[in-house]
């Protein structure tokens, strides 16, 4: 009997985030047929300050409304800054929309140890930081979260020089108590996880396999 296969929408602002959420669907989910939609004026004006998140989180609702129109049975917004937009969109649709990081944070209450967040963008860091403290509270669940910024690493993966950002991100990860949970609050930094899972002794995990994940439990359980 053929396996049933299922069309995920994939709702991108940075380019770089592709590749990384493609191979975490072909390890995680390969009966999934993912759609990617990029739109990179998300990620450049929202840097520029051209735009405010009203007009930011329009473009998610269309985006996402969209995708699902094409026929999408789920639907995955991997950009770290547009999770609240990504709620917001969610509602009133009938399948599952996720943020860039919903499943992160599922398996990262799991764990039971202290918990640091990687990024490559101070606000990503601060961001899944606040959600994770935020969940923890609404479910009873005692956290020690701390976090920081790998700076210069997005430049670099941005201008091309992606052994740059991957060398920063390594530094960065060794620097990391032992016996702490390590969390990638990027898409984009998963290309780095295989390395950082070997340097690390306890767990590194990342947004796109975590959302993977949890996205092909909620849709093929219900």
């Amino acid at each position: 009997m053929m396996q049933r296969r299922y069309r995920i929408g994939a709702i991108h602002a940075l380019m770089n985030a592709i590749p990384t959420t493609q191979l975490a669907f072909d390890r995680g989910w390969p009966g999934a047929d993912v759609a990617h939609l990029l739109d990179g004026s998300l990620y450049l004006d929202r840097s520029l300050g051209t735009v405010d998140d009203v007009e930011l989180a329009s473009r998610i609702d269309h985006l996402v409304r969209y995708s699902a129109e094409t026929g999408a049975e789920g639907i995955i917004v991997t950009g770290s800054f547009f999770g609240e937009a990504a709620k917001q969109a969610r509602e009133g649709l009938d399948i599952p929309v996720s943020t860039s990081f919903d499943g992160i944070i599922e398996r990262a209450l799991g764990l039971g140890q202290p918990l640091h967040v990687v990024a490559t963008a101070p606000d990503s860091a601060t961001f899944l930081a606040a959600e994770l403290e935020r969940e923890g509270k609404q479910r009873s669940i005692e956290l020690s979260v701390t976090s920081g910024a790998v700076a210069g690493a997005m430049d670099g993966l941005i201008s091309g020089d992606g052994e740059l950002h991957d060398r920063l991100v390594l530094e960065a990860v060794g620097e990391v108590d032992s016996e702490t949970v390590i969390l990638f609050a990027q898409f984009s930094m998963e290309r780095i996880l295989p390395a950082s899972a070997v340097a690390h002794p306890s767990p590194v995990i990342g947004p796109a396999s975590e959302g993977v994940t949890w996205l092909r439990e909620l849709i093929t359980t219900q």
